[in-house]
């Protein structure tokens, strides 16, 4: 995935204008392959989604929830306004997919890449993802978040810091940690840590 973001200035009556650049291999191949009738579409739940991935973009976001995010967007994007959606792949076997559960459970501080769970499930991004959700209720991304969010509340309990719980999970810093905590539990990484002191 790559982005490009073009600022005008806002003073002068311009707007701000993203442009976001897609891998062609995030879309399906062959038969499968949609066919999109217009260039705009006036779909505002869309329109959040992307409104939601520039901003994190922006904040840095983790690059399995980014890239996890953007298929899911692709998803909808195509759901809605593509003809021939194609049909769908059968789900994963349970021993791919505990290889992908595995991975995620060993390298909590790493910055995984979607790229690497398909490779070690040996099918594409978006079947894992479906797959994944299917077996176990949540996308890989959102998977691993609960299970640094685990490990978080665990090391804060027995009084590490915000920041070094942040660092020893692979935040890139501790607003990202207090992001997710805020997202899961409605609270910031220290009030949780306050809490249970």
């Amino acid at each position: 995935m790559s982005c490009l973001a073009q600022d005008k200035a806002a003073a002068d009556g311009q707007a701000l204008v993203q442009l976001m650049f897609i891998d062609a291999d995030l879309m399906p191949v062959g038969a499968a392959r949609p066919r999109f009738h217009g260039v705009t579409y006036s779909d505002r739940g869309l329109f959040g989604g992307i409104a939601a991935l520039h901003k994190g973009l922006a904040d840095r976001e983790d690059e399995l929830d980014l890239e996890s995010s953007l298929i899911g967007l692709l998803d909808v994007l195509r759901a809605r306004h593509a003809d021939a959606p194609g049909a769908a792949s059968p789900a994963l076997r349970p021993r791919a997919l505990r290889h992908v559960r595995e991975m995620l459970h060993s390298r909590l501080d790493s910055n995984i890449k979607l790229d690497d769970l398909a490779e070690v499930a040996g099918c594409s991004k978006r079947h894992l993802i479906r797959s994944f959700r299917q077996a176990y209720g949540v996308p890989p991304h959102h998977y691993r978040t609960l299970l640094r969010l685990a490990r978080a509340k665990s090391l804060l309990a027995a009084g590490r810091s915000v920041a070094e719980t942040a660092a020893e999970l692979g935040y890139c810093d501790q607003s990202q940690l207090n992001r997710h905590f805020r997202r899961e539990f409605g609270m910031s990484a220290g009030g949780y840590a306050r809490t249970v002191r």
